[in-house]
C-alpha cells in the first residue's frame, strides 16, 4: 500500500522528536478521555442513586471490556496499527455520543466505549513507542509523556464538570468528540510507519488467551503488571469515588472536579522524576511512591465523609506520589518484554487497565458494607503497601 511507504513527519528526523511526538498524541488523547473522567461517575451516581450500583456498573463494563481487549492484536493484524489507533479514537468519540443520550443504557455504553477506546489507543501507542524509543531513553521519554499530559488532566475534568453542571450532560459530551477528532488529524499527519517486528499479517496465536500463560511464566512481566495494576487501581478509585466523596460530604459536584484537577496537577512531577530516578534508582523511587501514597490513602479513609475537605487534601497528596509511577511505572515492562512477543505481551500487560476497573469496584462493594465509604480507601492502601513490598523484594536493582 502507498500509505506504508510515506515517511513519518517528526519521527524520522531526530530521536528526540519521537518522544515529543508521542507526548503530543498522549496529550490530545488525555483531553478526550479526561473531559468525561469526572462526569461519568457523577452522572452514573445521578442515574443509579447509589454508590454500590455505580461500583457494580463499573465492574460489569470492565469485565466485558476485558474479553474484548484480547481481540485487539488480531484487529491490529487485520487492519494495521494506524487503522486500529483510529478505531480507538473513534470509540472515544462514540463515548461522547452515547453519554449525550442521558439514559442508563447510554451511560453504560459510554463507559464501555471509553474503556475499549483507551485499551486500543494504549496498545497501539505502546507498540509505536517500542519501535521508535530506545530502551535506554525510556526513563526520559515516559516521564515527558505523562508530564506533558498534566495540563490536559488538570483542565479537562474541570471543564467537563462545569459544562455538566451548567448546561447538562450533552454539553460535556462534546469534549470527547472534539478531542478524538483532533487526535485522529494529528496522528495521520505524523504518518508513523508500520516498522519493527509488529506488522499487519504477522502470525498470532489462534487463541488470544494462550499469551496469558507465556506472560505469567515471566517473573519480571508479572511484577510489571502488578505495578501497573496498583497505580491504575489508585486512579480508578480517585476518579470514581473522590467526586462521590465530595458530594456525600456536602461539598457538591464542582468540589469533586476541583479535587480531580488538583490530583491530576500532581502529574507535573513527571518532569522531574527522570533526574530523581537516575540519582536514587528506579527501585527506590517506586518503593517510596507506593509507601507514602499508602499512608495518605489510609489517612483519607480515616477522615472519611465527615471531614470531606481534609480527606480530599489527603488523597491529592497521595496522588503526588502515585503520579511518579505514571512516568516510571511502565519502564519495567518496556525494558523486559521481548521484541518478537510485543503485540501479545502488550495485550496481556494492558489488562491491568481492565482489571483495575473490574476488581477494586467489586471489592469496594463489599468493603462499603463492612467499613462504610472509608472501606474503599483502606483496601486501596493495603494494595499499595503490598505492591511496594513486592517491588522492594523482586525488582532488579539494575533494571
Amino acid at each position: 500500500m502507498a500509505l506504508h511507504v510515506r515517511h513519518p513527519v517528526w519521527l524520522s528526523t531526530a530521536p528526540g522528536h519521537a518522544a515529543w511526538a508521542f507526548a503530543t498524541l498522549f496529550f490530545i488523547e488525555s483531553i478526550a478521555r479526561a473531559s468525561v473522567a469526572t462526569v461519568l461517575p457523577l452522572h452514573a451516581y445521578a442515574l443509579f442513586k447509589d454508590k454500590g450500583a455505580v461500583s457494580l456498573a463499573y465492574t460489569g463494563v470492565a469485565l466485558f471490556a476485558l474479553g474484548f481487549s484480547f481481540l485487539i492484536p488480531h484487529m491490529i493484524r487485520h487492519f494495521s496499527r494506524r487503522w486500529s489507533y483510529t478505531i480507538g479514537a473513534a470509540s472515544v468519540a462514540i463515548c461522547g455520543l452515547l453519554l449525550a443520550t442521558d439514559t442508563v443504557s447510554g451511560q453504560v455504553g459510554a463507559m464501555f466505549a471509553r474503556t475499549f477506546g483507551a485499551a486500543t489507543l494504549n496498545i497501539t501507542l505502546n507498540l509505536y513507542i517500542m519501535d521508535y524509543i530506545q530502551k535506554a531513553d525510556l526513563v526520559r521519554s515516559e516521564p515527558l509523556r505523562y508530564g506533558v499530559s498534566t495540563l490536559a488532566w488538570m483542565a479537562a475534568p474541570l471543564a467537563g464538570v462545569a459544562l455538566y453542571q451548567h448546561f447538562g450532560v450533552w454539553a460535556a459530551a462534546i469534549l470527547p468528540l472534539f478531542g478524538a477528532a483532533v487526535l485522529v488529524a494529528v496522528f495521520w499527519y505524523l504518518r508513523m510507519s508500520e516498522k519493527g517486528p509488529i506488522r499487519p499479517g504477522k502470525s498470532l496465536p489462534a487463541n488470544p488467551f494462550v499469551s496469558v500463560g507465556r506472560f505469567v511464566a515471566q517473573p519480571r512481566l508479572r511484577l510489571a503488571w502488578l505495578i501497573a495494576f496498583s497505580r491504575s487501581a489508585f486512579w480508578v478509585t480517585f476518579f470514581v469515588y473522590v467526586p462521590i466523596l465530595m458530594v456525600e460530604g456536602g461539598l457538591g459536584p464542582f468540589a469533586g472536579g476541583i479535587a480531580i484537577a488538583a490530583g491530576n496537577a500532581m502529574l507535573f512531577n513527571n518532569l522531574f522524576v527522570t533526574r530523581w530516578a537516575r540519582r536514587f534508582s528506579l527501585r527506590w523511587m517506586l518503593v517510596l511512591a507506593f509507601g507514602v501514597s499508602a499512608v495518605f490513602t489510609t489517612l483519607t479513609g480515616l477522615l472519611g465523609v465527615g471531614n470531606a475537605m481534609l480527606a480530599g487534601v489527603a488523597i491529592v497528596a497521595a496522588a503526588f506520589f502515585v503520579s511518579m509511577m505514571d512516568g516510571l511505572g511502565p519502564i519495567p515492562f518496556l525494558r523486559s518484554v521481548r521484541a518478537h512477543e510485543r503485540p501479545q505481551m502488550t495485550t496481556v500487560y494492558r489488562t491491568y487497565l481492565d482489571a483495575s476497573e473490574l476488581l477494586p469496584p467489586l471489592v469496594y462493594f463489599f468493603a462499603f458494607k463492612a467499613f462504610g465509604f472509608s472501606g474503599a480507601f483502606y483496601v486501596l492502601a493495603a494494595l499499595l503497601t503490598a505492591t511496594g513490598v513486592a517491588v522492594w523484594a523482586y525488582l532488579p536493582r539494575r533494571l
